[in-house]
């Protein structure tokens, strides 16, 4: 397997649509696993598109969602940390991307030259949320300013900017 990005969270799924069942199945290579066109009310796999696409944009401009998502995976640690020393180790990935709080001090990396980035809630003043991304060995490390869940409380253009400011990884 070779996922070139790794999205880490420890919120799984809470929704369920009576007609459209969440896929399980193995890790896919080549192709994008098709859970990340689940259609949910909440926005959160839309998100999860949007972001990948995003973070390939600065390597491979051209690309769209399909090429995006076939190097991506996405992982809920839960409870678990050794699943995300698992993943490292079996993917191989050159990015990874913390989508919550919680998996990111559940996942212990050490990073280095830690970049901090900023996104104010639009309707609430004064709060902010806080993202970084960092470094990992060869790995660049990131941990979002919120989840995607919660896209309503950012302005797109706001995560767009946290998104673009990733470093590229060694050797890109």
């Amino acid at each position: 397997m070779n996922a070139w990005l790794l999205l880490v969270t420890t919120k799984p799924p809470n929704w369920r649509d009576s007609f459209i069942t969440w896929p399980e199945g193995p890790l896919t290579l080549g192709e994008p696993h098709e859970g990340f066109f689940y259609p949910d009310p909440l926005g959160f796999w839309a998100e999860v598109r949007r972001w990948s696409v995003e973070l390939f944009r600065r390597h491979q401009p051209a690309w769209g969602t399909s090429e995006a998502l076939t190097l991506t995976t996405l992982l809920h640690v839960a409870d678990e940390p050794d699943r995300l020393r698992r993943a490292l180790d079996l993917l191989a990935p050159r990015t990874v991307l913390f989508l919550d709080e919680p998996s990111w001090e559940r996942g212990g990396l050490s990073i280095s030259r830690r970049e901090s980035h900023s996104i104010a809630d639009p309707h609430r003043a004064g709060q902010v949320y806080e993202g970084f991304w960092g470094r990992h060995d060869a790995i660049v490390v990131g941990k979002s300013p919120q989840h995607p869940s919660t896209h309503n409380l950012y302005r797109a253009p706001d995560m767009l900017e946290f998104l673009r400011a990733a470093p590229l990884p060694d050797g890109v």
